[in-house]
């Protein structure tokens, strides 16, 4: 029995360390490449990125919308979805929040749709499809960091040709510029929790016995 826990521990420990690898490769070698030079798509989905109990939206949060504002103005989609819930019951939602910094990036308030009740990547995905005429050929924004589990979140709630969007690779000490490590391991166990989370609802869905709040 001993030795089955020290084996099963010794896997986790060996699947932790290759995720972890793996979000550093491919938040570092992301592609510098322009996101505006990206081919055209049915519609561009900013995923939030945090915001403050009173609605101010994090650094992060800004930059993905100002990406989603350079790629509308370059011509890549008609449509731009914000995705995002509340910080605080009662209190502003991220989708709106973003969608208002939006129209202060030049983005006029018909090319808007505002998804405000998710509050995880998997209800991004989840709750933003079924606003959208086309479920295929979408940009996805985020950090270069969270956007391989932000295109696994997507696939799985249904969408279908993906591409990939980063407003910067990863989030960094405003003062030292050095890369948050502490989010690059929460992004290391959210790849995991996602995929637990997303197999448990899926099962459950086949019964009708799924529950939104267990994507959470």
């Amino acid at each position: 029995m001993i030795r089955r826990i020290t084996k099963l521990a010794q896997w986790f420990a060996a699947a932790g360390l290759f995720t972890f690898l793996a979000v550093l490769c491919w938040t570092f070698l992301w592609p510098d490449n322009d996101p505006a030079e990206l081919p055209a798509a049915n519609a561009i989905i900013c995923l939030g990125g945090g915001m403050s109990a009173d609605g101010s939206l994090h650094a992060p949060t800004q930059k993905r919308v100002e990406t989603c504002a350079r790629l509308y103005h370059a011509g890549r989609a008609p449509l731009v979805v914000f995705t995002g819930g509340r910080a605080i019951p009662g209190g502003p939602s991220a989708g709106a929040q973003m969608a208002h910094l939006a129209q202060q990036f030049g983005v006029p308030p018909d090319a808007i749709l505002i998804e405000p009740e998710s509050q995880s990547t998997l209800q991004n995905a989840l709750y933003s499809l079924p606003l959208l005429p086309l479920s295929e050929n979408l940009i996805l924004v985020s950090e270069a960091f969270h956007l391989p589990r932000s295109w696994a979140s997507f696939r799985w709630a249904g969408a279908r040709r993906l591409q990939l969007a980063a407003s910067e690779n990863v989030r960094r000490d405003p003062e030292t510029r050095w890369p948050s490590f502490s989010i690059l391991l929460r992004e290391t166990a959210a790849v995991w929790f996602n995929l637990f989370r997303a197999a448990a609802w899926s099962a459950a869905s086949t019964v009708d016995l799924q529950n939104d709040d267990w994507l959470h």
